[in-house]
C-alpha cells in the first residue's frame, strides 16, 4: 500500500508543477515510475520461482536482470540512488502485490470503459470522419510499412526486430476511442466541433485496427504448429462474444425501476460484479486478455440505463484513484532505456515516427478536403496522435506475451509519452471553442427589429426553475405581429458515457428512459405554444456533456439558431419559508462560463417563485404581474429597457421603471446613449401601464434604499450587470459582493432576504457604440407606434 501512496502523493505533486503543460495524471504516472530500477529484480526471478509463476518474464525479460536503468524521480536518477530507500518501499515482495492490483485495477476499468461506450454512436459517423479516420489508420500503416521494407532493404535488422515490426507497425496506427474521449474530457473540448468529429474519427480507427487484428490473427494461425489448438481458440472466443451478446446482455440490459430501493441496487451490483468476474476468468481460460471480458460485459450493460450510471459512480474513483495509477506506474517498470542505443534503435524509432508523421498528415491534409478549417485540421491531428491506457495496455500485452522485445517496448511507451505530453498543450494552445463565438460577432435586443421573432434560449437543470420562465416568456408578450421563437436546452450532467450528445429532445427521449424526467416540463412549454399559437413556436433539445465543458453547448446552439437572450437559472433556489433549499455551484461555474463565451445577451433569473406563491401568474387568471426596472445606467442597463419595450403592451404586466441618478451624472457619451433611449422609451409608452420614477441618491446606501422600496411591491426586479465601478451609486457596495458573475447589484439582491425574482442581464462585454444603440432605439420605436 506505501508504493501506491506514494505513487499517488509523487505524481500529484508532478501534474501541479507541469500544470502549464497541461500535463494529466495518466503521463505523470509513467513519468514517476518510468525508467526505474529501484528493486532488486533477480529477488523478483526468485519469488517468481518460489509461488510457482511459470514464467519469471512475465513482470521483466531477462535483459532487464543485467541492466541498471537510469530513473526519473523513483528510480536511481533521484530517490533511487539511496539503496536503503529503494530497498524498504519498492522491496520485491510488494512489486508482485503492486502489480496484481494494477492489473486487477485496469480490469475494473475496461469493465466502466466498456459501459460508458455508446454503440448508437457508431451509427451516426458520416462520410466525412469514415474518410478522416480511414486515413489516420491507413496512412501511418502503410507509410510505416514501407519505411520498414525500405529499412530492411539497406541493412540487416536484428532477427527479433523483424518478427515484431509489423505489430508495431499496427499498434503505433491505433488512436482508439476511450483515450480519445478522456483527452477531450480533460481538455473540456469534448462537446466542441472538433472533439465531435475526433470522437467520430476514433471510432473508424478502432473500427480499421479490429479488421486488421483479425487478418493478423489469421496469418498466425496459418502458420503457427498447432493449428487446431489456435482454431479451437478462435471458435470458442467467437462463441464467448456471441454468449455476451445474445444471452448477458438482455439479462443486464433488462428493464430496470429507477425508485428501487438501496438493498435491491446493492444486490444488482452484487451480481453484476459476479459476472463480470467470471467473463474475465473465462476470457483468460479462451488465451484472451482478462480485460477482454470485462470491456464485453460493460458494452453488454448499456450505460442509458441506472444501474450502468451508478456501476460507474460506483468503481471509477476506486479504480482511477488507487488501482488504474499502480498499472500505469507497472508500466514504466518494463522500460529499459538501456538498451535503447545502436542501430536497431534508429531504425525502431524511425518507423514509430514515421507513423506520427503520417497519422497526423493524413488527419490534416483529409480534414482540410472534408471543409474543416485549417485552424481546426491542425489540433485534430494532434489529438489523433495522442495516446492513452488502451495503447499501454496493448504495448504491455505485447511485451508480456514476448511479440514485442524489451528495446521496442522502451521505444514506443518513451515515444508515445513525448509525443503525447508535447501535443496536450499545444492543442490547449491552438483550439478555443469560444473564439467562433466572438469572431461572428455579439447578438442583442437592441438590435431586434420589428416583425421579426426574437429568439430566446431556454437552460433547464431541472424542473423548478420552469414557473418563473414561463412567466417572463409570457410577460414578452408573444404576438402574431411579433413572435418569439424558444429554444428550450435541457442539461444533463454526462454520467455513464464516454462521449457527448448534443440533439433534439425527442431523439434522446426515445434512446434513454432519463429524459423521461423532464416530460413536465416539455408539456408546459407545449401548452405555452398552443395557448398562443401563431405567435410562439418552441424547439426542445438535450445536451449531455462534462459540467466543465457543456457551456459549449449552450453557446452553439445561441449562435447557431441566431439567439437574442439566454436565460440561465441561478445555482441556489429557496424553499417556501424563504431557507435556502439547495446550492449547485456546477451550475454557477457554468453560469460564468456561458457570460464570458456566449454570443448575444445573457440572463440570470434568480428565481423565488416559491415565496411569492407565484406560479405560471401570466397563464392563469391571477392579478398583474408586477415588473420593475432599476436603470442606474450603462450598456447592460440599455439592454435591459430595450427588453422591457416588448411588455409594455402587455395587459397583465405592470412595469415600473426607476431611474437612480446623482446629481454629479456624468455628460458623457453613456449618459447621452441612457437619455436617449429612455426619451424613446417614454414616448412610445404613452399612457399604458408604465411607471417611471426618477430617484437622486448620494451614494450606494441611497441605492439600497431605493432597491428596499420594492419589497412587496413587485413580482420581478430587472437589473444590468455592469455599472461604472467608480460611479457613486454603487460606492460602498462593492466591497460585499459574493457574486461577482451578477454584478454590483445583482449580486446584493442574490444575497439579500427580499421575496421577488430577480432577472440580471448581461450585454456583450465591450461597450456599446452609438449607432448601435441608435438602431436599436428606432427599431424599438417601430414596433411600438
Amino acid at each position: 500500500m506505501i508504493q501506491i501512496i506514494l505513487i499517488f502523493f509523487t505524481t500529484r505533486l508532478l501534474v501541479f508543477f507541469l500544470k502549464p503543460l497541461r500535463m494529466n495524471l495518466l503521463m505523470g504516472y509513467i513519468l514517476v515510475i518510468s525508467f526505474t530500477d529501484v528493486v532488486n529484480l533477480r529477488n523478483i526471478s526468485i519469488i517468481a520461482d518460489a509461488t510457482n509463476i511459470e514464467s519469471k518474464d512475465f513482470f521483466f525479460s531477462d535483459s532487464s536482470l543485467r541492466c541498471n536503468q537510469a530513473g526519473i524521480i523513483l528510480g536511481p536518477a533521484v530517490l533511487g540512488r539511496n539503496k536503503t530507500f529503494a530497498d524498504n518501499v519498492f522491496p520485491p515482495a510488494g512489486i508482485v502485490i503492486l502489480m496484481t492490483l494494477a492489473e486487477m485495477g485496469f480490469v475494473i476499468h475496461l469493465f466502466t470503459l466498456g459501459i460508458q461506450v455508446d454503440t448508437r454512436v457508431m451509427t451516426k459517423v458520416g462520410k466525412s470522419a469514415t474518410l478522416i479516420g480511414s486515413a489516420c489508420y491507413l496512412l501511418p500503416f502503410a507509410l510505416g510499412f514501407l519505411t520498414f521494407f525500405m529499412l530492411s532493404s539497406f541493412g540487416n535488422l536484428e532477427t527479433h526486430l523483424k518478427h515484431c515490426m509489423l505489430v508495431v507497425i499496427a499498434t503505433n496506427a491505433i488512436s482508439t476511442f476511450p483515450s480519445v474521449t478522456s483527452l477531450l474530457t480533460d481538455l473540456r473540448i469534448l462537446n466542441s466541433e472538433v472533439g465531435r468529429m475526433a470522437t467520430h474519427v476514433s471510432l473508424v480507427c478502432d473500427v480499421w485496427s479490429w479488421n486488421l487484428s483479425m487478418v493478423v490473427n489469421s496469418f498466425a494461425l496459418a502458420s503457427g504448429d498447432s493449428k487446431m489448438g489456435s482454431v479451437w481458440s478462435v471458435t470458442f472466443t467467437v462463441a464467448f462474444v456471441m454468449a455476451i451478446t445474445f444471452i448477458v446482455r438482455p439479462i443486464l440490459g433488462g428493464p430496470t425501476n429507477e425508485g428501487e430501493g438501496e438493498e435491491e441496487e446493492e444486490a444488482q451490483f452484487f451480481w453484476v460484479m459476479i459476472i463480470m468476474f467470471c467473463c474475465v476468468l473465462l476470457s483468460e481460460i479462451l488465451g484472451q486478455h482478462a480485460g477482454f471480458g470485462a470491456f464485453l460485459v460493460g458494452l453488454a450493460l448499456p450505460g442509458r440505463l441506472p444501474l450502468g450510471s451508478a456501476l460507474v459512480q460506483k468503481l471509477d474513483t476506486f479504480s482511477n484513484v488507487l488501482l488504474v495509477p499502480a498499472f500505469m506506474a507497472t508500466s514504466g517498470f518494463r522500460v529499459n532505456p538501456g538498451n535503447m542505443g545502436g542501430t536497431s534503435s534508429v531504425f525502431t524509432e524511425l518507423v514509430i515516427m514515421i507513423g506520427y508523421i503520417g497519422k497526423f498528415c493524413g488527419t490534416l491534409v483529409f480534414a482540410i478536403c472534408c471543409g474543416v478549417p485549417f485552424w481546426d485540421a491542425i489540433p485534430l491531428g494532434l489529438i489523433m496522435c495522442c495516446k492513452g491506457i488502451i495503447e499501454i495496455a496493448i504495448y504491455i500485452l505485447m511485451y508480456d506475451r514476448k511479440i514485442l522485445a524489451d528495446q521496442v517496448y522502451s521505444h514506443l511507451l518513451v515515444t508515445m509519452l513525448i509525443v503525447t505530453t508535447l501535443a496536450r498543450p499545444i492543442i490547449a494552445y491552438l483550439y478555443d471553442p469560444s473564439r467562433r463565438y466572438l469572431v461572428q460577432g455579439r447578438r442583442t435586443m437592441q438590435e431586434w427589429k420589428e416583425g421579426v421573432a426574437m429568439q430566446f434560449l431556454v437552460c433547464l437543470h431541472n424542473e423548478e426553475h420552469v414557473p418563473a420562465i414561463m412567466d417572463l416568456l409570457d410577460a414578452s408578450h408573444p404576438t402574431p405581429h411579433s413572435p418569439i421563437t424558444v429554444f428550450v436546452l435541457h442539461l444533463r450532467e454526462l454520467k455513464g458515457h464516454a462521449a457527448s450528445v448534443l440533439l433534439p429532445h425527442h431523439q434522446l427521449h426515445k434512446a434513454s428512459s432519463k429524459a423521461t424526467s423532464y416530460n413536465h416540463a416539455v408539456n408546459v412549454f407545449q401548452y405555452f405554444e398552443e395557448h398562443n399559437s401563431g405567435s410562439v413556436v418552441v424547439q426542445h433539445f438535450t445536451a449531455v456533456s462534462p459540467y466543465a465543458s457543456i457551456h459549449n453547448d449552450v453557446c452553439t446552439l445561441a449562435l447557431d439558431n441566431r439567439a437574442d437572450l439566454v436565460i440561465l437559472p441561478f445555482h441556489k433556489t429557496w424553499a417556501i419559508d424563504g431557507s435556502m433549499e439547495s446550492t449547485m455551484h456546477v451550475i454557477r461555474d457554468v453560469n460564468k462560463n456561458v457570460m464570458r463565451k456566449a454570443p448575444c445577451s445573457i440572463g440570470i433569473l434568480i428565481d423565488r417563485g416559491p415565496l411569492t406563491s407565484s406560479q405560471y401568474m401570466l397563464m392563469g387568471e391571477s392579478e398583474p404581474y408586477r415588473i420593475a426596472v432599476l436603470f442606474l445606467g450603462g450598456a447592460d442597463d440599455r439592454e435591459v429597457l430595450a427588453y422591457c419595450m416588448r411588455m409594455v403592451e402587455h395587459p397583465k404586466v405592470d412595469l415600473t421603471i426607476v431611474r437612480v441618478k446623482n446629481d454629479d451624472y456624468l455628460n458623457g457619451e453613456d449618459s447621452h446613449l441612457d437619455q436617449e433611449l429612455i426619451d424613446y422609451f417614454r414616448a412610445n409608452a404613452g399612457k399604458r401601464k408604465v411607471s417611471y420614477i426618477e430617484e437622486t441618491v448620494m451614494d450606494g446606501v441611497g441605492t439600497t434604499q431605493v432597491i428596499c422600496s420594492f419589497e412587496d411591491a413587485v413580482d420581478m426586479l430587472i437589473v444590468g450587470k455592469h455599472h461604472d465601478p467608480s460611479s457613486l451609486l454603487i460606492s460602498g457596495l462593492t466591497e460585499w459582493n459574493e457574486y461577482p458573475e451578477l454584478g454590483v447589484v445583482g449580486g446584493m439582491l442574490a444575497t439579500s432576504d427580499f421575496q421577488f425574482s430577480v432577472l440580471v442581464v448581461q450585454r456583450e462585454p465591450v461597450g456599446l457604440n452609438l449607432s448601435s444603440g441608435m438602431s436599436g432605439s428606432v427599431s424599438h420605436s417601430r414596433s411600438l407606434s
